[in-house]
């Protein structure tokens, strides 16, 4: 089960694809709001899942346009059949691909997003830099998830992090590592009766940290 949450796969994973749709609803809702979304902008998705999210993102940014990256081929099925009629509309695009290493060209989006994505990321600081480079100078990272380090759910969180292998951080990692990478504005938020977490940042170069 844990598995196919890192990649979902075959019939059990589509219908778990799906299930993320409904499952992560609110926590997506609660992470958008985070954040100021232009109409215009040009957003990524890093682990689409399902496709609610990028749906989502389409809503808000109307007048842009809207691209979902998962690298499990049923994943992208499952986000293109949810998204089929704006993939129709030439507003979305979904493709299989890995964070590590994405075609996209440099500043090519103003905003990227994770959702319940980044844990399973392989090498999330590395990884990171792949990210920096395809985001646009003053675009956005918000990073979304319900693991992480904090006190009260500390046991649960690392049966869950032990049993899969998951990138685990508390707030202050977050802001070290993207700092490092050359992100600015670091900013987080706890909705602690959820365990939810949302960080978010900016690439401004030229700020100290930048590149």
């Amino acid at each position: 089960m844990l598995s196919q949450c890192k990649k979902p796969d075959g019939r059990f994973g589509r219908f778990l694809a799906r299930g993320m749709n409904f499952g992560h609803s609110g926590l997506t809702k609660w992470g958008l709001g985070f954040i100021d979304i232009a109409n215009d902008i040009d957003a990524l998705d890093i682990g689409c899942g399902g496709g609610r999210t990028v749906e989502r993102l389409a809503g808000i940014a109307t007048d842009g346009k809207v691209i979902g990256i998962d690298y499990s081929p049923d994943a992208v099925a499952v986000a293109r059949k949810k998204n089929r009629v704006l993939i129709n509309e030439k507003r979305v695009q979904i493709f299989q691909e890995a964070v590590s290493s994405m075609k996209f060209s440099d500043g090519a989006f103003d905003l990227i997003t994770a959702f319940e994505t980044h844990y399973f990321w392989p090498d999330f600081r590395n990884d990171l830099k792949e990210v920096y480079r395809v985001t646009k100078q003053n675009g956005q990272l918000l990073i979304v998830g319900a693991v992480y380090k904090n006190k009260k759910y500390g046991r649960r969180n690392q049966r869950i992090v032990d049993a899969i292998g998951m990138t685990y951080l508390g707030i202050d990692e977050f802001r070290e590592v993207l700092e490092g990478i050359g992100y600015s504005e670091f900013d987080a938020l706890e909705e602690k009766n959820k365990r939810w977490l949302a960080v978010k940042c900016k690439k401004i170069t030229g700020k100290s940290g930048g590149r």
